[in-house]
């Protein structure tokens, strides 16, 4: 019989525990010291796998060994010498913006850097966070720290002290893209508006030809009103319908806008904040069509290529962004 790992460290709780530690020693920090970052970063790693813990410890366990699974379940070693190994940070934030619809990859993208600065403070010679103005990041820090938490049940109440200052600076956040990303949309309106007519017709036809259904979702641009694209990232389950007597399965997935682009007027907006704060950043679902053959995998990849190419005018089905 496997014995049983009394505190597993892999725990959602445990990490959750030692993330709070962190937190107090970042609070008891000036926040204009190096330390101050620091522990930030500390804290921010051991929340986000926390999170990742809170929906499955397993997901945390690097599957090269199969002993990190059986670990991460609350077994204990059965192989002697063993070090239980997780998975990356990156891999982490990868499948937390994947898990969690609230935790997008422009927060995984802050969370990444902070953890590469924490390493280059660590590792190298270099001084990071010591010449760092707080404004930089603690906003987003508390922002990722906030949709981490959300998805455990809790609130930045729980892991700070000062939980009102937090949720103003997260606010800051929404204003500053606001005012971004208007002076951005301004300046293309702008040169839009100042082009001569036949030019904007040609470059609107020109937009709708390419915004096509397949390739993201149809939204009409905000400065030249022409037809553009929003791209997204997946969140969430996947919905899958098998309709009985049909020869199709079709698949929904939500997304959540991170990119938009039109060709018309060539203004471009990255970031969920700045997408949202504009209008944009409403969720979106992916729809894709596949034949009963394709979906369960009844002929082998070559087979099915050679049944396509022997059909040159076969309709193949594509990803729907526009439902």
């Amino acid at each position: 019989m496997t014995s049983t790992i009394i505190n597993n460290p892999w725990e959602s709780d445990s990490l959750y525990a030692k993330a709070l530690i962190y937190i107090q020693q970042m609070e008891n920090s000036i926040a204009e010291d190096w330390q101050y970052g620091l522990w930030s970063s500390f804290a921010l790693e051991l929340l986000a796998r926390s999170a990742l813990s809170n929906i499955s410890p397993v997901l945390l366990a690097d599957s090269k060994n199969w002993r990190n699974i059986t670990f991460a379940l609350g077994s204990a070693p059965t192989a002697k010498k063993f070090n239980p190994i997780s998975v990356s940070t990156k891999e982490v934030l990868a499948r937390l913006t994947e898990l969690l619809p609230d935790f997008t990859e422009e927060m995984a993208g802050f969370c990444s850097k902070h953890t590469d600065d924490r390493n280059a403070e660590l590792h190298t010679g270099e001084v990071i966070f010591g010449k760092k103005g707080t404004a930089n990041w603690l906003p987003r820090f508390y922002q990722a720290c906030n949709a981490l938490l959300k998805s455990m049940g809790k609130t930045l109440a729980d892991l700070v002290s000062d939980s009102a200052h937090a949720e103003s600076l997260i606010q800051s956040l929404s204003d500053v893209a606001a005012k971004s990303v208007k002076q951005d949309i301004s300046a293309h309106s702008k040169v839009w508006s100042n082009k001569p007519d036949t030019d904007k017709e040609d470059a609107a036809l020109q937009a709708k030809t390419w915004a096509t259904r397949q390739s993201g979702h149809r939204v009409d641009c905000p400065s030249c009103s022409s037809t553009a694209l929003v791209y997204g990232s997946p969140v969430g389950a996947v919905s899958t319908e098998i309709i009985e007597g049909d020869d199709e399965v079709t698949e929904r997935q939500s997304m959540l806008p991170s990119t938009f682009e039109c060709i018309a007027c060539r203004l471009k907006i990255s970031g969920f904040s700045k997408l949202s704060a504009c209008g944009l950043g409403d969720t979106f679902s992916a729809k894709t069509i596949y034949t009963a053959a394709e979906y369960f995998e009844l002929y082998t990849a070559d087979e099915l290529q050679e049944a396509r190419d022997e059909v040159e005018a076969s309709f193949t089905y594509e990803p729907d962004f526009n439902e």
